[in-house]
């Protein structure tokens, strides 16, 4: 049933206050992302932050949602409302190129689900921002998404032991930058680092993670910004 909300939006929902502002007369349920967070491509899944506009066209016919997710990538998309029905569209743009982003109906999901009772979640906590001569480094944890449901980095059960990890950071230019491969300890846990050389230039690095074991596997991207040299009228 559709409601009449102000957008000032305040939503609440399982990613957080968002404030923005148009008006617009849509059950904002029905546009999923917004509700649960979470945008896909084909490949990857992202977490939109706090940093979303919303805006209104058509008398409120089209909504369209611009922001950054929480890995640092742009994104855009634009629902259309007709007959009490919303059709999403959107692109996300990753290492230089626009992706399509995918808001299939997941009719499926409860079988899915099912087949797939040991399905893992990719948690990273990492260094986003880097000068050049010092290290970026990479902290991983992997759960059992149908135990870690609010993907919380810091929950103490869930673990995924003994899942290959591998890792490939790409620079702008497309080389491989560095990369890493290894397995997840009896805390689900794995780290790795790798050192911005002195005459590295100033770019966006793309890290892919990969995660499998014996019932699933995931993978997530994220960027590291290599702000190059310390500026000379910096502080210690």
């Amino acid at each position: 049933m559709n409601f009449y909300i102000i957008l000032v939006i305040i939503i609440i929902s399982s990613f957080g206050t968002t404030a923005n502002f148009v008006s617009a007369e849509v059950d904002l349920n029905d546009i999923e992302f917004l509700e649960t967070g979470i945008l896909d491509t084909s490949k990857n899944q992202f977490h939109i932050s706090n940093e979303i506009t919303i805006r209104e066209f058509f008398n409120g016919n089209i909504i369209r949602v611009s922001g950054q997710t929480i890995e640092g990538f742009p994104y855009i998309t634009y629902s259309k409302i007709l007959d009490n029905k919303i059709n999403t569209h959107g692109m996300i743009f990753i290492n230089g190129q626009f992706v399509n982003l995918s808001f299939e109906e997941k009719q499926n999901q409860k079988e899915i689900d099912t087949e797939k009772k040991e399905d893992i979640v990719i948690l990273v906590q990492y260094t986003q921002r880097v000068y050049s001569e010092n290290f970026a480094k990479l902290e991983i944890k992997i759960f059992d998404s149908q135990q870690n449901k609010l993907n919380n980095f810091y929950q103490n059960y869930g673990y995924v032991l003994n899942a290959d990890i591998e890792i490939i950071v790409m620079g702008e230019d497309n080389q491989e930058f560095y990369s890493s491969s290894g397995v997840t300890n009896s805390k689900g846990y794995y780290e790795t680092e790798f050192w911005l050389p002195e005459n590295s230039k100033r770019e966006t690095l793309t890290v892919t993670i990969n995660a499998d074991n014996e019932n699933s596997k995931s993978s997530k991207i994220l960027q590291i910004f290599n702000l190059g040299r310390v500026p000379s009228d910096s502080g210690p």
